[in-house]
């Protein structure tokens, strides 16, 4: 039986946090359970881009901080490092906005860019984690514009290194393909632990343009997958709505079924949220497939950038795999006959320039 824990963290003030992190690990086995002493530890956190901790992108740095202080704590060596997408030229702002390098400097922690990889089963992996001798994965709850939510389970996408993160939205343009991808990565660099920063969480058009909402919670278990389902079972939907879980659950990953998931410390049912807003792109994706291929010419939705907003910084530019912003005219545009509606570009847009319009009937359908 897999086991998830969940503890009640308010705020992000440093020792409360620590607290909260190390029952939620004791309450799995302890620290010593999953690092021993002298072992090369990667920290894995979500750094989706140079932004401040208060905005809620990133993995928030006193969660980190705290995950430092019980790997040493164990004898182990730990390291932090990630490969956001559209920023693998220069790390350096990632780590500072996000606050990485401050708490790095003060725990006398490395910092490791995801510049090296090893194809494995066809996906360039980074070399820090297959040479580490354990991976935690500290991921941030937020929604997902293709995934729905981003947890566990896709916070190991970032092992993949270079612009082949957005090449996969281009072989696998629908969300069920594109789940197939995240979960077979997982399954390569599968971490020994995942500790969830859900004290801060993200809805609506996530992972970068939502609205930050408390959930004053962190997460920890071995099963990426189990804490994938508690997550969908907190937000309102079933463990296997989100496809890249159904996926995971199929290959063998781990458990998604609630009953058969020990849940230690807090009462689930107390983190459950009414009202957590999704993202708008989710209904069509609960449509059955059947019918969603007969409607793909008439429902229809795709990102625009409002160029009031837009200060042409050409990270949609660098990240979109089909070459589909154009900015010819001065301004930056989306080109809707190359578009695949990936939403990368509006993932890593730091200024919120880029929102989703639809048409008529996808009004009709998403609400």
């Amino acid at each position: 039986m897999a086991k998830v824990s969940l503890v009640r963290c308010p705020d992000y003030d440093k020792e409360r946090v620590y607290e909260a992190v190390k029952r939620s690990v004791d309450l799995i086995g302890g620290i010593e359970a999953f690092v021993k002493p002298g072992m090369k530890v990667l920290l894995k956190p979500n750094l989706l881009s140079a932004r401040l901790p208060e905005e809620g992108v990133d993995t928030h740095p006193e969660v980190v901080r705290a995950i430092v202080r019980l790997v040493k704590a164990s004898g182990g060596e730990p390291s932090i490092g990630d490969s956001p997408g559209g920023y693998e030229k220069d790390m350096r702002e990632v780590f500072e906005k996000s606050g990485m390098k401050k708490i790095a400097e003060e725990e006398g922690v490395e910092l490791v860019n995801f510049d090296k990889s090893k194809f494995v089963y066809g996906f360039p992996i980074a070399r820090q984690v297959l040479d580490c001798d354990a991976m935690i994965s500290i991921p941030k709850l937020k929604t997902h514009m293709i995934t729905i939510i981003t947890a566990a389970l896709k916070n190991t996408y970032g092992t993949v290194t270079g612009p082949y993160k957005t090449e996969c939205h281009l072989k696998a343009p629908r969300p069920e393909e594109f789940a197939g991808i995240v979960a077979r990565i997982h399954a390569i660099s599968r971490p020994r632990l995942n500790i969830l920063d859900a004290i801060t969480a993200m809805e609506g058009d996530g992972p970068s343009s939502g609205t930050l909402r408390n959930m004053s919670m962190i997460m920890a278990s071995a099963d990426a997958v189990a804490m994938d389902s508690c997550v969908a079972r907190i937000v309102g939907l079933e463990p296997l709505d989100i496809l890249v879980t159904k996926e995971a659950a199929a290959l063998g990953l781990g458990v998604c079924d609630i009953s058969k998931i020990e849940i230690a410390g807090e009462d689930i049912g107390t983190f459950i949220t009414p009202g957590f807003k999704l993202p708008q792109t989710l209904p069509v994706k609960f449509i059955p497939s059947g019918v969603l291929n007969s409607l793909t010419g008439l429902v229809k939705f795709w990102p625009y950038i409002d160029k009031a907003v837009c200060r042409k910084c050409n990270l949609c530019k660098v990240t979109c795999p089909v070459s589909a912003i154009d900015d010819s005219g001065g301004d930056y545009k989306v080109d809707r006959k190359r578009c695949i509606r990936c939403m990368c570009c509006h993932e890593v847009c730091p200024y919120r320039a880029i929102c989703i319009k639809r048409n008529i009937l996808a009004k009709m359908i998403l609400g």
